[in-house]
């Protein structure tokens, strides 16, 4: 598919502005692109999201945006600690143990501050961004893309360029046009969460730590420390859990889970609450289409992994990578049809099933009985950890490790080859 460039403003718009937009948007002006960003909000602004993972560090780098992100004031962060159910015992998961992950700390951020640096770099980097301008509509031709754009000032104006990246987040505005989202039937969670001041956490390294406690509902609470007195406060149950137990607000919803959850309520004892309490359902999803003639979708637009191993900004921010160097080939060979994104696509829904099958794994009880069981044996955990770490790209010997970790697993089921606790607490059997 061959299109003149004349009549093009741009030649790439970007649909959203948040952290794949902004990667999408920074390689290609980096590589010399012209590319608009069209976000309807005015950044800062709020966006749930704050723990990210050591594998980041290379999506950081290859932006050109890591020392920026470091010297930002961000809390470090080198770890995560799971609490057992009964609360007597914690795994720790270092990612300084973790293989192929040279660089194990990594950042726990406040989004809204996160996401406008990354925004103000795309800026910096040559990106037109245009803030306060929500694309109403996209009309494809043979020739490019008409975008009709409503203005914050009233005024609605329209782009023409060769390609769009969606990123507009769940919204979807061309990935639900071209399909739909497929709700995942294995994580049929909802969320509820807020910030919260005078939490204790630990002190020194481990300070910055995520910390999660398991629920009997095979649910789970997490605890982000954002700044030095802020902590970000969530619990994540099975939407059947919820339909029962669901209280008159979110805020009332958040405190009931946090007081029903071992160990949560001597964490809550001094803490206020200094933000709203936000609600959010069906949020497992992945797109039928991510690709298209002149199209690509990235981030939330594209799919949304449950939140148990913070998975959401990488997948978002090197998708938008990978995006924009498809694009960029695209427009360097005159060709922006359907099949010149088809491997871009294949590489996303890879790397969505990949983490999926971990986070699966978290609500079974018998991954839960093994990953509460202290062992190194033939380097297992340290395989399962660099996952959680976020490596899309294991080694063979560490895929292989992996699979033998999830064979132990299906055994679990059946014998008892690590002490049933997970089980027979979700069961409602002493342990």
């Amino acid at each position: 598919m061959t299109a003149p460039g004349k009549e093009w403003q741009f030649e790439v718009a970007v649909v959203g502005g948040g952290p794949g937009g902004a990667s999408a948007a920074t390689t290609l002006a980096q590589r010399g692109r012209s590319v608009v960003v069209l976000e309807k909000e005015r950044f800062p602004r709020f966006h749930i999201g704050e723990s990210q993972l050591p594998w980041s560090n290379d999506v950081f780098e290859a932006l050109g945006v890591r020392e920026t992100i470091a010297s930002a004031g961000f809390v470090q962060k080198w770890g995560a600690s799971f609490r057992t159910l009964d609360g007597r015992a914690e795994r720790y998961a270092d990612f300084a143990a973790a293989v192929e992950t040279p660089m194990p700390q990594t950042f726990q951020v406040r989004r809204a501050e996160f996401d406008d640096l990354l925004l103000r770099h795309a800026a910096k980097s040559g990106a037109d961004v245009r803030e306060g301008h929500r694309v109403l509509e996209a009309t494809f031709d043979t020739d490019g893309v008409t975008l009709r754009i409503e203005r914050a000032d009233g005024h609605a104006p329209t782009l023409r360029v060769a390609a769009v990246v969606d990123a507009s987040g769940r919204t979807a505005l061309i990935t639900k046009r071209m399909g739909r989202h497929e709700k995942d039937p294995l994580l049929r969670n909802i969320a509820v969460y807020a910030h919260y001041e005078g939490i204790p956490r630990a002190s020194g390294r481990r300070g910055g730590d995520i910390r999660m406690l398991t629920r009997r509902d095979m649910g789970w609470i997490w605890l982000i420390p954002i700044s030095d007195a802020v902590t970000s406060v969530g619990a994540v149950v099975p939407q059947g859990v919820h339909a029962l137990e669901a209280k008159a607000t979110p805020e009332k919803s958040l405190l009931h889970y946090l007081a029903t959850t071992v160990g949560g309520p001597p964490l809550m004892k001094e803490a206020r609450r200094i933000s709203p309490a936000r609600f959010e359902a069906d949020y497992s999803y992945l797109g039928t289409r991510l690709s298209g003639d002149r199209w690509v979708a990235v981030g939330d637009a594209a799919g949304f992994l449950d939140p148990i191993f913070s998975t959401g900004v990488l997948l978002a921010m090197q998708a938008g990578i990978d995006a924009a160097t498809a694009l960029d080939r695209g427009l360097a060979d005159g060709d922006l049809g359907a099949s010149r994104f088809s491997a871009y696509e294949r590489k996303v829904r890879r790397r969505y099933h990949h983490f999926r099958r971990f986070a699966i794994g978290f609500y079974d009880p018998a991954f839960r009985d093994l990953w509460f069981t202290p062992s190194s044996r033939f380097g297992l955990y340290e395989a399962v950890l660099s996952v959680l770490a976020g490596n899309w790209r294991p080694s063979l010997a560490t895929r292989l490790r992996i699979a033998v970790f999830f064979l132990l697993v299906r055994l679990q089921r059946h014998l008892p080859l690590a002490p049933r606790v997970a089980q027979t607490i979700a069961s409602g059997e002493t342990p």
